[in-house]
């Protein structure tokens, strides 16, 4: 590949099937020259459950970018996400020949991290690097230089189902869309809106998707923690259709035109008028109270989920540099003040990185978080062999499982 032929992403989320083309512009940077997107089909809870008709979504939308923008795409890298990914920690070592660790000893146990012992039916797709030891002493952060005899590293493998990884892969063949490789959402995300400031101070980003919430913590400038939470906007949907008994299309306008993630103290007197689903109805209206009740609890639920688990890992203290959202649910409104009060940190919209150009009239970027990641994680470097994938994934500590 030419370090500045475009480069083209590809998701097939729950709600929306998108495809975004990049053009590197050298030293880092990169205009989104096009991206667009449908309403996804054969997709529930981020897993595909009908190649024939995500095929067909897929198509679409390449259909679409030739309309459009006169961009003919072929190739792609994929985004998955969704409750398939789950993560585990590993540890390598090496016998070391010396009294004294080398650059050949550090470079020798990064080769070895990618022999993880994962079954059959799973895909290593992110493998990052948490921590060093030396015979007895554990979290070095460096340890070249230092006196040994036994060099270990701890790492973090993210990995997902090769059955679903592959039909997705198949859905986007068939639509004649090669894939060249396929990439995490969360890490993707971080890629997206978090600096390297940021990535040193320690942040964490939650990507609020429809079927799936991806989130990733960051310290000392390395990914030390990445899940998946099998909710999504569309579970917030789904809890207004059955609380009000109204139809799925009412849920979701209700959502985005009207609901608040916190409650608020004059909710009680609003009532929110609903349109007659069925001719002959008379108008029905809910209180903008009980609204709120329901989409707050799903998303206290949600942001309580995540703090937990950051909790038992002693994260949360590490998280200096806040907390960021992105994704569809990022524009909830009063999304902010309800995740400031779970997890006691200073919230905001993930703002995509300054290396990235093409969206500054884009109203909601932190809902391209994912695609636009996934495009600066593989833009080609115009000097050395080494691509700016690599660069990226050295300087976030994780690395592209080969």
């Amino acid at each position: 590949m030419n370090p500045s032929d475009p480069i083209a992403a590809l998701e097939i989320g729950t709600t929306r099937t998108v495809i975004a083309i990049g053009e590197p512009l050298g030293d880092g940077r990169m205009r989104i020259a096009a991206y667009d997107s449908i309403p996804s089909s054969g997709v529930r809870k981020s897993q595909i459950v009908d190649v024939a008709q995500a095929r067909y979504s897929v198509a679409s939308v390449q259909k679409k970018l030739v309309t459009q923008f006169d961009y003919a795409v072929s190739q792609a890298y994929l985004v998955v996400s969704g409750p398939q990914i789950r993560t585990d920690q590993f540890s390598v070592q090496v016998q070391l020949p010396r009294a004294t660790v080398t650059d050949e000893d550090i470079e020798e146990i990064g080769e070895r991290m990618y022999d993880v012992a994962l079954p059959q039916d799973r895909q290593a797709l992110e493998i990052a690097r948490l921590s060093y030891g030396l015979d007895d002493l554990d979290n070095v952060t460096s340890p070249k230089g230092m006196s040994g005899h036994l060099l270990k590293l701890r790492t973090l493998c993210i990995h997902g189902s090769a059955q679903r990884i592959a039909d997705a892969k198949n859905a986007a063949d068939a639509a004649k869309l090669e894939i060249l490789d396929v990439c995490y959402a969360g890490t993707s995300a971080a890629a997206a809106v978090l600096t390297p400031q940021q990535k040193r101070d320690g942040a964490l980003v939650i990507d609020l998707g429809g079927g799936s919430t991806n989130f990733t913590a960051w310290a000392d400038g390395r990914l030390l923690y990445a899940d998946v939470i099998g909710v999504g906007g569309d579970h917030v949907t789904e809890d207004i259709r059955y609380a009000f008994s109204i139809s799925l299309a009412q849920a979701e306008n209700l959502k985005n035109t009207s609901a608040s993630a916190m409650i608020g103290p004059d909710d009680a007197s609003v009532r929110i008028p609903l349109p007659a689903s069925t001719p002959g109805f008379n108008d029905a209206s809910i209180s903008l109270r009980a609204l709120n009740t329901v989409v707050n609890a799903r998303l206290s639920e949600l942001f309580t989920i995540i703090r937990t688990k950051l909790d038992e890992v002693n994260l949360l203290h590490r998280l200096n540099a806040g907390v960021f959202l992105t994704g569809g649910g990022s524009s909830m409104k009063n999304v902010l003040p309800l995740a400031a009060n779970v997890f006691g940190r200073a919230v905001s919209i993930g703002q995509i990185v300054p290396e990235i150009e093409g969206l500054e009239n884009e109203a909601n970027p932190a809902a391209l978080a994912t695609i636009v990641g996934t495009l600066i994680q593989t833009v080609p470097a115009e000097s050395e062999n080494k691509s700016f994938m690599d660069a990226v994934r050295s300087f976030f500590g994780g690395n592209k499982k080969k």
